[in-house]
């Protein structure tokens, strides 16, 4: 009975040591978890490395080979202009597709249209309602530097001239961005069609297209910024009333009638 209980005693403090050296304390010798740092003067530096996309783990790699490790985390010094995955410096961690930041843009305003908008090629450029000159749409910088303007915008032609068979007519236009003064163009294109052989003959309009500008500018902390947006319809010969309503004849154009144009602006990156 003796020699049982000794050797389950053994046993014992063996698993405890054992438990007790699987965790690990940087100045505490109580750790509360695998790993824990104690210091009220000192911080923990990650590695740190020059991403270029938020989807390409490299430069990053697993020192055992193979795909990065989930939760890797590191911290980023540089900062990508591309219009699509682009980084900036800061804490990210890799979810397995991508890298994720810890710390999210500090400004970030989306500003969108607030109803549709029939276009006319006879009126020149037409507000996009919500958006335009008259809606006196402002932006605030909180920050001095780098920011990412998006702007998607959506069209869709209008009714075509009907002259029998299976037909096809574009419709185009201009988009205006004015951000601060400066006009930025936004050309777009979209297509009806009429098909005679179609439930006794059925026009096909507003097959919207969506189209997207991405602007990169410094601006200055605390200064308020002026921007609008407007549509310019082209003649459209295929369709009616030479893409205008003349009388019964309705060739318009279609501006954000299913999913609205917006305007999108982040800060991302100090000067």
């Amino acid at each position: 009975m003796k020699k049982t209980t000794t050797q389950f005693l053994c046993t014992f403090f063996l698993i405890v040591s054992h438990l007790s050296l699987a965790q690990v304390g940087i100045g505490t010798t109580t750790p509360n978890g695998i790993l824990d740092i104690n210091s009220s003067q000192y911080g923990v530096v990650y590695p740190s490395v020059a991403l270029t996309a938020t989807n390409v783990a490299a430069p990053v790699v697993n020192p055992l080979g193979g795909a990065l490790a989930v939760g890797t985390t590191i911290y980023n010094t540089n900062t990508t202009n591309t219009g699509a995955n682009d980084v900036e410096p800061g804490i990210y961690s890799w979810d397995g597709s991508k890298w994720v930041t810890h710390f999210f843009i500090r400004q970030h305003e989306l500003h969108q249209q607030t109803s549709s908008l029939r276009s006319s090629s006879l009126l020149g450029f037409q507000a996009v309602p919500g958006l335009g000159p008259l809606s006196f749409k402002t932006f605030t910088a909180a920050y001095s530097g780098l920011y990412r303007i998006e702007v998607r915008v959506n069209y869709g032609g209008g009714k075509m001239v009907n002259n029998g068979d299976v037909n096809t007519a574009v419709a185009e236009g201009d988009f205006r961005f004015t951000f601060n003064g400066t006009p930025h163009i936004i050309p777009v294109k979209s297509f009806s069609t009429y098909h005679a052989f179609y439930n006794g003959g059925t026009d096909f309009t507003n097959i919207w297209r969506q189209t997207s500008k991405t602007i990169y500018i410094n601006l200055t902390a605390g200064q308020t910024y002026n921007f609008s947006l407007e549509f310019d319809q082209y003649d459209a010969p295929g369709l009616e009333g030479n893409g205008n309503l003349v009388g019964l004849l309705d060739g318009r154009g279609y501006v954000g009638t299913e999913i609205p144009c917006f305007i999108e602006i982040s800060y991302i990156d100090e000067n």
